[in-house]
């Protein structure tokens, strides 16, 4: 079953199609297959830098009775035969450990619930002269606010600190990966804390990229 649905765009406009891709593995060597993973990962990754990989899915499956991951996608291309040259070249084509299973032209994406933007993490530090209890109560309504953001999938992650203040004084200072187009972006969404709207805490920003699920 090819991990995708078919989408009908009515439009005059012609584009490269999307095509779902199903693979099955060609060996029972499960050794050979691990040993060429690390180079079939970085050939694959230039399709994705490239945009041709609009979709990607693992699926488990096995090679003589071993679990492992497989990999299902969908790619850009003008043709099922295009598809073939595009994957020809990815090792685990070339050592024929894999196969292509069906190919199932899709049309063009046009509904997504995937989030394309980047995460971006933001710093919230503390000044100096900001009264303790002042600082307690306005953490008190940002640590709400991470919640509701993260609720909202605003927020994908948080974390929590300490800071020691100038007059000894320690409090708990946050973190909060935000989706985010740009840098820019993840500052514009920072102002929705009451410690950067009140001028009590100074933001820094930082590049992370893109959020992958671990699975445990």
């Amino acid at each position: 079953m090819i991990l995708a649905g078919i989408a009908f765009l009515f439009s005059g406009t012609v584009f490269a199609a999307d095509f779902g891709v199903e693979l099955a593995w060609n060996t029972d060597n499960v050794k050979e297959v691990m040993d060429t993973m690390s180079e079939q990962r970085a050939a694959f990754s230039k399709l994705v830098e490239n945009g041709e990989i609009k979709d990607m899915f693992v699926a488990d499956s096995n090679i003589d009775g071993k679990p492992i991951k497989l990999l299902r996608f969908v790619i850009e291309a003008d043709s099922k035969q295009e598809v073939n040259e595009k994957l020809a070249n990815l090792p685990l084509y070339q050592k024929e450990l894999v196969k292509i299973n069906n190919v199932r032209p899709l049309g063009s994406k046009w509904l997504d619930n995937t989030p394309v933007y980047n995460n971006y993490g933001v710093i919230f530090t503390w000044k100096n002269q900001i009264e303790p209890l002042e600082i307690d109560r306005v953490l008190g309504i940002d640590l709400q606010r991470v919640i509701s953001l993260n609720q909202a999938g605003l927020v994908t992650s948080s974390y929590l600190d300490s800071q020691t203040l100038a007059n000894g004084t320690v409090r708990p200072i946050y973190s909060v990966s935000f989706l985010a187009k740009n840098a820019q972006h993840a500052r514009e969404l920072s102002k929705q804390f009451e410690a950067v709207n009140l001028g009590y805490a100074t933001v820094e920003v930082q590049y992370l990229g893109h959020k992958l699920e671990i699975a445990r």
